[in-house]
């Protein structure tokens, strides 16, 4: 394995709660590490075949001694010479029943990797490398379940492919378990599942608010704080995340000359990343005309009296606001995903941009029904500016 965060056992039965197939003759993990997920499908699928490989040799070394009757091989799953030459993996192209994983994930961050799948170069993140390529190897009736950082459901990096399973191959998130249960590391996760029918997510349904308001713009500024040089004196007064505290403004000074990054009140300014506080919202009047660093977002409205009615109703309904902001290590909003909690969640909608419209690439569609409805006249208007880099 590439980290050393090995699967609790109660995550691993949690995980494995899920797998409802009556009839299982072949089980395989393809990081298996100290076996914590066959273990957990041992309880309960006890006259199953168990495969595992993992690239840790010690650890495959005290599996055999462990559970010598299981199919185990040595094996780095994220290179296909290795997979081809692994003894548990020859000839099994849609050869298991229950595929199930913790991939490797790095509570710091992870890098990108290329995949081909279906004829498609994807670039993706380590854990979706390993969602992706063991999708060879599950049978047509076949059920995937893993264990994946919560930040693969919502990062730019696994956006193309995460909509293409979710369309396909009927990828749903069980759950997100509240309580972390790794030992040395915080990571926030959640349950997947693959290519079942029968399991259906209870978080594919976001939130809404309920606000009455019918003209919403969001804004998302594009200056960052490394192209900033000395001081400046001339143009709008520039916002920072650091800028809002207590619900206002403050600390303000630099001044930058932008017309691209400007907002004009009345808005609703937010923090773009971090950890959701209430203290962080502030409201800019209909006279106020800033420049916005690319890590605020502005929430703009028709009138002032708009922004303070939504940003109470926002307020008032903060535990469901706050889990709008995801991330497996610093938390982060999006603009669709604010999209949807304004009452667009169950609607498709387009994000103009400067040079004309594009579909957001930065959160995942988890109800494949977002792509087929048009946007009915009893929805709130959602216009927004983005800036991409």
């Amino acid at each position: 394995m590439t980290d050393s965060h090995y699967t609790p056992e109660i995550l691993s039965e949690k995980l494995l709660d899920y797998a409802n197939l009556k009839t299982i003759s072949s089980i395989a993990d393809f990081c298996v590490g100290n076996g914590s997920l066959l273990i957990a499908a041992k309880k309960k699928f006890r006259n199953a075949k168990f495969f595992g490989s993992d690239i840790s040799r010690s650890e495959i070394k005290e599996l055999k001694k462990n559970y010598p009757k299981w199919n185990l091989s040595l094996c780095d799953f994220t290179n296909s010479k290795s997979r081809n030459s692994s003894s548990i993996l020859k000839n099994k192209i849609g050869g298991f029943d229950l595929i199930v994983l913790n991939p490797p994930f790095s509570c710091r961050g992870g890098s990108v990797a290329v995949v081909e799948f279906e004829g498609i170069r994807y670039n993706v993140s380590t854990s979706m490398l390993f969602i992706v390529e063991s999708l060879k190897y599950l049978s047509q009736k076949g059920i995937l379940l893993a264990i994946l950082p919560i930040s693969v459901a919502y990062s730019q990096k696994d956006r193309l492919i995460w909509n293409k399973l979710v369309s396909d191959y009927n990828l749903s998130i069980l759950e997100q378990p509240i309580v972390n249960q790794f030992k040395n590391c915080s990571p926030s996760v959640m349950l997947v599942s693959i290519n079942s029918e029968r399991l259906t997510s209870n978080t594919n349904n976001q939130n809404t608010l309920n606000h009455g308001i019918t003209d919403i713009s969001l804004f998302r500024g594009k200056i960052s704080m490394h192209t900033l040089n000395g001081s400046a004196t001339k143009g709008r007064l520039f916002i920072h995340s650091t800028n809002l505290k207590k619900n206002r403004l403050e600390n303000l000074g630099y001044k930058i000359i932008n017309s691209l990054s400007e907002v004009k009140g009345p808005a609703i300014l937010l923090p773009r990343v971090g950890n959701p506080s209430t203290q962080k919202l502030a409201i800019i009047g209909s006279k106020d005309v800033y420049v916005l660093s690319d890590c605020i977002i502005a929430i703009t409205t028709k009138s002032d009296k708009e922004a303070k009615d939504l940003m109470n109703r926002i307020l008032n309904d903060w535990d469901n606001f706050k889990e709008l902001y995801k991330g497996t290590g610093a938390k982060y909003i999006t603009l669709e995903r604010l999209g949807f909690y304004l009452n667009l969640s169950d609607q498709q909608y387009t994000i103009p941009s400067l040079s004309g419209t594009f579909t957001s690439r930065t959160e995942p569609t988890f109800l494949p029904k977002l792509v087929k409805e048009p946007l009915s006249p009893s929805h709130t208007k959602l216009t927004v500016q983005c800036f991409e880099k």
